[in-house]
This record gives C-alpha cells, structure tokens and sequence, in this order.
C-alpha cells in the first residue's frame, strides 16, 4: 500500500507538471526515471495498450461466471378441453393446470449442481360438476381446484469422466493460463511503447543539440571571418580568403534555418507522445543515462529472463495447458456415470396455495409428505473418432510445445548476450566519443589561436571547424544509441518496470 501510494503522489506531481508547463512560460524538464512513469501516465498509446490490459483476464471471469448462484422462476399453464363421451367422464371434459417455479441453482467448482426450488400447482377440473352428464350418485365426487406445494432439494454429481469437476477445473486452470499469457504480452508492449516514447525524446534531444551546434558554427563562423577581415587589413591575408568565409557563413546559416525546422517537427511528435500542451516549452537537458549498468553478468541476466520474460513464462504456460490438455483428452475416453437425487416435502389441499405452508399437521413443514427421486446415467463411446482426434491433437500439441521451448531457451540466451555484447559496445563507443569531442575542442581552440598569431591558415581553421562539429553530433548521437541500446537490453530481459520502481499492478487504470 505504502508503494501504491507513493506511485499516485508521483503521478500527480507529474500531472501538476504537465500543467505547469502548459500555462506558464516554465521550461518542461523530466528525469529519466520520471520521463518513464510521465510516459505510461499520458502517452495515449501507452494508454490505450493500458485498457486493452484491463481485459487480459475477461475470458477466465466469463468462465469463473458460471459458478455464480442463479435466481430463476417460470410460469406454465396447461388447458384442455374434450368432448364428452365415456373415456372422460371421470376426467373431466375441461382440465386446467398452472403451475409456479422459484428457486435458485448453482453449479460448484467440483461439478456438483445444486438447486433448491419452491413449486405450486393449481389444478381443476369440471368432472362430475354438471348434473347433465354426471351419473347418478356421482355428483358428491366433484371438487374445487386442487393445491399442491412442493419444497425440495436436488443435487447431481458426474462420478467418472468429468470426477468431480476436474474436467471444468483443468479447463478454468488453462483459461487462467491463457489470460496470464495475454497480460504479460500486453505488459511487454507497454514496455516497448514506453521507450517508443523516450525515443521520441532523445529524437528531439538530437535536433536541439544538431541547431545549437551550428548555432555555435555560424558564431565561430563570423569569429574567424572577422579575423579574416582584420588579417586582411594588415596584409596577413588576401580578400579571397573573406569570401571563402562569407560563403561558409552563407552555407551554416542555410543548416541551421535546415536544424531548426527539423527540431520543430520532432518537438510536435514529442508533444504528441506526451500528450502535452502545444504551447510546452522544453529544457535544453534530456533524460539521457551515461553510466554502465552495475553487475553485467551473461548467466545471472539470463537466468532473470528466464524467469521473467513474457514468451519464457508463456512457454512454461503452454506446457502445463499442454499436459491438462491431455488429461481432459483421457478424461473424454473415459465412461460417463452421472448421479442424481431430489428430496423434498409436500401438501396439498382444496382451500389455497398458502394453506400448504401455514398447516402445521398437513403442511409442507409437517414433513409428513417427502418426495424422493433418484438417476443414474452411464454412457460409454464406442468408437468415437472425436475422442480418438482429441488425444492425438493433445499429444501433438506436447510435442510442438516441447520444441518451441528448445528452440525459445537457445534463442531468449542469445538475444539477452547479445544486448549485453551490444551495450557494451555502445557504451565503449559513447565514451571514445566523449574522448574525441573533447580533442576535438582542444585542437580547435588551439588552432584559433595559431590563426590569430598568423601560423594557421583559414583552410586549417576551416577544417578543424568542420571536425569538431561533426564530432559534437557524433557525441549526441552515441549518447542516444547508447541509451537506446540500454532500454533494449532493460526489455530483453523484462526489467524495464522493475529499473524504474514501477510496480506492474499500477498499470491497470484505477477508474476500472
């Protein structure tokens, strides 16, 4: 509870963020860790992958439906009428009877039915009521409606091929398993929308750094360019060098109106994904990690994904539907022997339905009038190619399980080494990156100042230019792979939630 309550607080913290952002000129600025809850709280995607999450386990609560109590009631009336001759004298030429049912059932989880129903019956007949047909002597036989109420209890049991509702609990066992396997699919694709989403970020980290990089060209651009005019003025260099710095000027200018149009479109996309307000506004730093995750280890990481990925878990699934399967296929094989019984109490009397029950020597609670009855059912396929189809398909699909979890080992191992090998890399290059950048810089700054002395010429200062541009992007860029990589590996394994402390319960909408 204490972790549920932490997650709500920071969700609204983020939501007031959002607002902020939204109606004021402050700068929209997240971490990594709240980049990550920001996203599955409001990318619509997420949201969307989110509802179709609440329905992961419909089927298992349509099937757990069945075992709810039921209430029932019906109303039946049988009218005849017969013309008078020998055969209905003592019949009657007029019978009517109506009859009212209420009670409630259910079926157990053991596969036994329950049902306990109250009935009243009304039944008249116009026999020896007219004095024109009726014998003489006959005439005293006549009665009024007849009541009859009954109060009874049934219970029905399947002794042998369904036992005791096996048969119903390997299924409703099988539809659990099949709604586990839909979540944790559904949990991975939440996963995958959410670094969609963070690369969406990094995207626009990317194009925000490309246009203050050659921000910063065009001003080192006019720098060297007035150097170039001052040299010129002193006779250390010639005109022609000015327009070969007018024109790159002319040239840096047109890449940098290029970079901001490109940081426009991928700011809209990232207002998209976050599902913020147009008029957000961004900070300058990104939520971008640059340290190695601790205690990289091939068989610790692939023993966590085993454990915790959604295709393993789902193999292991398969296998135990796989082995039920071939129960209930037996089970079919097998002779069905139902047993049944009914007990009860019951009246009856000429004055009215309640009379049944208010009549303590006659009524139905005298317990002077029981109703019993009693089945047994047993059938047995001979031959049935049904059953015979249904064993060979359960034993198939063992088979096919048993190789797909082959084939899943090897390859959730190679898949969890690799992105270990490739993060590594990433990481390796990022950091040569960093190296470089940083030489780069040096170099620059160093050859500047040799121009200013008059060693350097401008295609030195050119040069050197365009290197340490090229390598500041190249540091933007590995930083984002890398982080990518880094996400990758985070749901190679299935670890994304765990990393950032979201408990996967949260991913449920709370207004379901």
């Amino acid at each position: 509870m204490e972790q549920r309550s932490i997650i709500a607080m920071v969700a609204m913290v983020l939501s007031s963020l959002s607002l902020l952002a939204a109606e004021s000129d402050k700068l929209f600025t997240l971490t990594l860790k709240d980049a990550v809850k920001y996203t599955i709280e409001n990318n619509r995607e997420v949201m969307r992958a989110r509802l179709e999450l609440a329905k992961a386990d419909s089927d298992l609560l349509k099937f757990e439906g069945r075992y709810s109590y039921r209430a029932f009631a019906e109303a039946e009336l049988d009218q005849k009428r017969f013309p008078f001759n020998q055969n209905n004298i003592f019949s009657g030429t007029k019978t009517q009877t109506t009859t009212y049912t209420a009670g409630i059932d259910r079926l157990f989880t053991t596969g036994t039915y329950f049902k306990l129903e109250a009935k009243s019956t009304r039944f008249d007949s116009n026999a020896f009521e007219n004095a024109a047909t009726t014998p003489s002597g006959f005439t005293s036989l006549g009665i009024p409606p007849l009541y009859t109420d009954t109060l009874q209890v049934t219970i029905a049991q399947d002794l042998w091929k369904n036992s005791f509702g096996s048969k119903e609990r390997n299924m409703e066992k099988m539809i659990e398993n099949q709604s586990e396997i839909l979540k944790d699919q559904l949990e991975v694709q939440v996963a995958e929308k959410v670094v969609g989403s963070l690369v969406d970020y990094w995207n626009y980290a990317v194009k925000e750094s490309s246009y203050q990089t050659f921000e910063q060209l065009l001003k080192n651009t006019k720098t060297i360019r007035d150097l170039t005019v001052r040299k010129q003025g002193l006779g250390l260099s010639e005109s022609f060098e000015v327009n070969q710095w007018n024109a790159l000027l002319a040239q840096v200018e047109g890449q940098m109106a290029q970079a901001s149009a490109e940081r426009e479109e991928a700011k809209r996309k990232l207002i998209r994904s976050l599902n913020l307000s147009e008029t957000a506004q961004f900070g300058t730093s990104s939520p971008l990690s640059e340290e190695l995750p601790k205690n990289l280890n091939y068989d610790e990481d692939i023993a966590y994904a085993f454990k915790n990925r959604a295709d393993f878990k789902a193999i292991q699934r398969k296998k135990e539907n796989a082995e039920l399967a071939m129960k209930n296929a037996k089970q079919d094989a097998m002779p069905s022997l139902k047993a049944a019984g009914t007990y009860g109490y019951q009246a009856q009397n000429l004055e009215g339905p309640s009379s049944n029950y208010t009549n303590s020597r006659n009524g139905v609670f005298s317990y002077s009038y029981p109703v019993m009855q009693g089945s047994l059912d047993l059938s047995y396929p001979i031959a049935d190619k049904g059953v015979k189809a249904g064993l060979r398909d359960a034993e198939i699909q063992k088979r096919q399980v048993k190789l797909e979890e082959e084939d899943l080992t090897k390859s959730v191992a190679d898949d969890v080494r690799t992105r270990i090998d490739i993060l590594k890399a990433s990481f390796k290059i990022m950091e040569n990156a960093k190296k470089t950048e940083e030489e780069s810089r040096k170099y620059y700054a160093g050859v500047v100042r040799s121009f200013q002395q008059g060693r350097f010429n401008a295609l030195t200062v050119k040069n050197a230019l365009d290197t340490l541009v090229q390598d500041q992007l190249s540091l933007v860029r590995a930083k984002v792979d890398y982080n990518i990589n880094l996400h990758r590996y985070y749901v190679a394994k299935n670890a994304l939630f765990e990393e950032y402390g979201i408990d996967r319960n949260q991913l449920l909408p709370d207004n379901l």
